[in-house]
């Protein structure tokens, strides 16, 4: 299936779907993952960033849940925890996307930006969806042995190329937004995201 045939929209609750627009919030900063068009990294890639900025969801915090390259998974299907995932930015259709070699501009850990198209992936587009299970409260919520990512239900990505982790933190990138890298082999609290509407 090509990329563009998955758009299942947005649900408020319940299990994650292939298609699924999708709103990642970071645990600590309380800001969600974001990228605007034209605004690239003037060094390192030259590619679209990828940052923590918004307090609110928005089309620019918006992401849509694909499988893996050559996965013929269907749309609608639950994502379990343990796949590998891609997440293509919905206003501009680039992937999420990190690569060795590139530091990012603040702290000089692995840069993370937005790349490619409907048509144009790669493996450095692949995260490993993580179950969060260090948040005793939270376990007592969802059933740990339940492999079903779930709204609200707390995880880490980790990039598969490189097995850095998605990561945030109080870093600026300006007055606003706070960097986005991957970075060490995880997890930590500045690697737990959430998904909320």
């Amino acid at each position: 299936m090509a990329d563009e045939d998955f758009n299942e929209g947005t649900q408020a609750d319940g299990a994650i779907q292939y298609g699924n627009h999708i709103c990642l919030k970071h645990n600590m900063t309380g800001r969600y993952l974001t990228a605007q068009d034209g605004n690239i990294y003037e060094e390192g890639s030259g590619q679209q960033k990828a940052y923590c900025g918004d307090w609110e969801t928005s089309e620019e915090s918006t992401f849509i849940v694909i499988p893996r390259i050559g996965e013929d998974i269907e749309p609608g299907t639950e994502v379990k925890f343990g796949e590998v995932i891609r997440l293509k930015h919905l206003p501009t259709r680039l992937n999420l996307h990190s690569h060795d070699g590139f530091q990012s501009p603040i702290t000089g850990q692995q840069e993370v930006t937005c790349y490619g198209d409907d048509y144009t992936a790669d493996e450095n587009d692949e995260w490993v969806l993580e179950q969060w299970t260090f948040d005793d409260e939270e376990n007592e919520e969802f059933d740990v042995e339940d492999n079903t990512w779930y709204t609200g239900r707390s995880f880490f990505l980790r990039h598969v190329p490189t097995g850095l982790t998605l990561h945030s933190h109080d870093e600026l990138l300006n007055e606003d937004h706070n960097e986005v890298t991957c970075f060490g082999g995880g997890p930590d609290e500045n690697d737990r995201w959430r998904v909320a509407f």
